[in-house]
């Protein structure tokens, strides 16, 4: 059956009276702070001299001043996490609506008619645990949507919104004892809290150190980890294409890494292969994800950035759980980039002489 969005008609109308279009946490009835903003120590990033000058460009997602801080270490801010109460509002699809405001943290196109569309629910209080980043980036979901089901109280009722397929999506969830309902695609809600929790605050680590909890107590490796791990990227996601992989792979096998290929794998194959890895190599990129919770408490993750488009996303991460940031810059190629394993090898060998230094 075929129905009108009758939020987006309801709000297209209040638009025209107020004639813009406010932010919908600006529309909230109650705020409440959950950890205040902080500063934090962060060591360096690890990479050879020059590696800087190679940055040819940034991901569109990373600044370059914030990503400079990073690799320089020291003093960082992080902003405070904070809970907002919603009344009345509308879930459609992937879209949230209040009078002439709408926010989407769910994953879809904003449609006038409503294809096959679900009854609509009746939601008295629930807690949101889909984040914008999340539902379109697996990265995201890992280190924002997880950390985030964590947030409401014991035995509260809590929204999943739709999100791209992602197949290790629900085993992780189950491994990491998430909430993995159906997500809810039609509502009128009472009450809903929502979260600004993008930040890597102290409230932030203390759920990572959680999550790596859970994980490392249900997951079991079969035998001693090796030198570490590379997480293959190939052609998934957004093209990163580090064209010489195969070349890079036979050199890290030549080390003792073992070559994973995620998108061949499940999720508890890859949590019981990558557990405890000291190292874990890879494109830059989500796939990398995969061994957040799982890798060693002191691991190094050396991420190979291509030179266009370089970003130090997960060294926000590894920064508060206490592990090391490693990174070099390949060269442009024709499709992506490449990497020499002389540079590789050389990065490989200062991340063994800095950890030999903290042990």
């Amino acid at each position: 059956m075929m129905r009108i969005n009758a939020a987006l008609l309801a709000r297209m109308a209040r638009r025209m009276v107020c004639r813009s279009a406010p932010d919908i946490r600006s529309l909230t009835s109650k705020n409440w702070t959950l950890c205040p903003a902080e500063e934090a120590w962060t060591p360096p990033a690890i990479h050879l001299p020059g590696e800087v000058d190679r940055i040819r460009g940034l991901s569109p997602w990373r600044e370059r001043n914030s990503e400079m801080g990073l690799i320089a270490g020291g003093r960082i801010s992080h902003a405070a996490s904070q809970a907002h109460l919603l009344e009345n509002v509308e879930l459609v699809g992937a879209w949230l609506y209040k009078g002439a405001a709408a926010a989407q943290p769910g994953y879809g196109k904003r449609e006038w008619l409503l294809r096959n569309a679900p009854p609509v629910q009746r939601l008295v209080e629930t807690h949101l645990i889909t984040a914008s980043t999340g539902s379109h980036f697996f990265g995201c979901l890992m280190l924002d949507d997880y950390p985030l089901a964590l947030l409401p109280e014991a035995g509260a009722h809590c929204t999943l919104m739709l999100t791209q397929g992602y197949p290790h999506d629900m085993a992780y969830r189950q491994m990491l004892g998430l909430a993995h309902g159906t997500p809810v695609e039609r509502a009128r809600i009472d009450k809903l809290i929502l979260y600004t929790d993008f930040a890597q605050n102290s409230l932030k680590a203390s759920r990572y150190e959680t999550l790596r909890a859970r994980l490392h107590r249900g997951v079991q490796r079969p035998g001693l980890p090796g030198a570490g791990v590379y997480l293959r990227r190939g052609r998934t996601g957004e093209l990163r294409l580090l064209e010489n992989e195969a070349q890079i792979e036979r050199t890290l096998e030549k080390l003792g890494f073992e070559i994973l290929d995620p998108m061949a794998l499940g999720a508890e194959e890859i949590a019981c292969r990558t557990l405890d890895a000291p190292l874990v190599v890879a494109v830059e990129g989500s796939q990398l994800s995969h061994a957040i919770y799982s890798a060693s408490p002191d691991a190094v993750f050396v991420v190979l950035q291509p030179p266009a488009r370089f970003a130090m996303a997960y060294k926000e991460y590894t920064d508060r759980v206490g592990m090391r940031f490693a990174f070099l810059v390949g060269e442009q190629a024709e499709e992506g980039f490449t990497v020499s394993p002389d540079h590789l090898l050389r990065l490989l060998d200062l991340v063994n002489t800095v950890r030999s230094k903290t042990t």
